[in-house]
């Protein structure tokens, strides 16, 4: 998906009016993957491990921290593990995983420059929004209604759900909640497809990567359009200034 992106901008960007217009005014930042190591271990021998998390040493033998797990807002609850041989496994404190440090130093380094972010996973066909270590809202109700009215829209593109990221399931110390409840930007879960599935749902053929990324495109454009003032979706304009 995210190198998907990456090719609609760089190869549009003097044929595509909409694509110039974003680029005119936006600087994007692609991130086409957060865990190599773990990635590269999940096919290893040329079979999937089903692997979730990084591949670093956590002791005792044992490897890998949940790296959606290990950010730092209300890390250490609901929907994390302490149990290194976990799949959800937390780490030993919040950025404990390198990867994660790494994102949160180039996010807390461009503060106030980045007003919104979404992190892409697989699978059930959703679009998510804060907060996920909580079923309450834990937020100002206009922000929440802004989630809403932004999801609804992007999921009426792609024809996902749209919905608070708890009501799949709890996850404390994911990307999302330390984005929009440490550092204030708009932030949202994609999970691609297939909407239903077992651990294949992981791994989709690769027959289903030109539609399924396609699928997807309109719903990043309304975000990167509305990116500089995020508020216009439901009309007040009047708020955008500096968050």
């Amino acid at each position: 998906m995210c190198l998907y992106l990456a090719n609609e901008l760089t190869s549009k960007s003097a044929t595509d009016n909409r694509v110039k217009n974003v680029l005119g005014k936006t600087v994007i930042w692609i991130i086409p993957m957060q865990n190599p190591d773990g990635a590269m271990y999940d096919i290893k021998g040329g079979r999937f491990q089903s692997w979730r998390k990084n591949r670093q040493p956590v002791g005792y033998g044992y490897y890998g921290v949940d790296l959606n797990r290990n950010y730092g807002y209300k890390w250490g609850g609901q929907g994390s593990s302490g149990t290194r041989s976990s799949e959800t496994y937390r780490g030993t404190a919040a950025e404990s995983g390198v990867e994660v440090k790494r994102v949160a130093d180039f996010v807390r380094g461009r503060e106030g420059k980045i007003k919104t972010h979404v992190d892409v996973h697989t699978y059930s066909e959703l679009v998510l929004w804060p907060f996920g270590y909580t079923h309450s809202v834990e937020m100002p109700a206009e922000d929440y209604a802004l989630f809403q009215a932004m999801g609804k829209k992007m999921a009426d593109t792609n024809g996902f759900s749209p919905e608070k990221s708890s009501d799949l399931y709890l996850t404390s110390g994911d990307s999302t909640d330390w984005m929009y409840g440490s550092q204030k930007i708009w932030s949202y879960t994609f999970e691609l497809a297939p909407k239903m599935g077992n651990s294949v749902g992981f791994y989709p053929k690769a027959s289903a990567i030109a539609q399924e990324t396609s699928r997807n495109r309109e719903a990043f454009m309304l975000l990167w359009e509305n990116t500089d003032c995020l508020w216009r979706v439901v009309g007040k304009e009047s708020k955008c200034v500096k968050r």
